[in-house]
């Protein structure tokens, strides 16, 4: 029986693939850790006021691929399971990333 060898561990190339991949799985855990957060999906929807707190609230948040600053392209008002959301369209200044931003209108009604 035959035992192959492995690659050598100190070789360039192989070191800068064990780079690149662990920068590609980077980049997919900071997308997922994105979706997971309150608004990065529409069941986790952003309670506001008032839908001129969405500019701020984007203002707020960076890029999760590049740290790059988020600019809103457009809002949207969509139903998603029988609610009404608010949907924010952004793009990465910076790497060109498209993603959205979920939001729920909630009234405060006085007493």
């Amino acid at each position: 029986m035959r035992v192959k060898k492995k690659p050598r561990a100190g070789s360039p190339r192989n070191q800068r693939r064990q780079q690149e991949r662990s920068a590609e799985r980077l980049l997919a855990d900071r997308e997922r850790l994105f979706e997971l957060e309150p608004g990065g999906a529409p069941d986790s929807a952003i309670e506001i006021a008032t839908p001129s707190v969405i500019d701020s609230r984007v203002a707020a948040r960076e890029c999760p691929r590049c740290a790059g600053t988020l600019l809103l392209l457009e809002q949207a008002a969509v139903s998603v399971a029988g609610l009404r959301l608010r949907e924010a369209r952004l793009r990465c200044r910076e790497c060109g990333s498209r993603r959205s931003l979920w939001f729920r209108l909630v009234s405060a009604n006085p007493n």
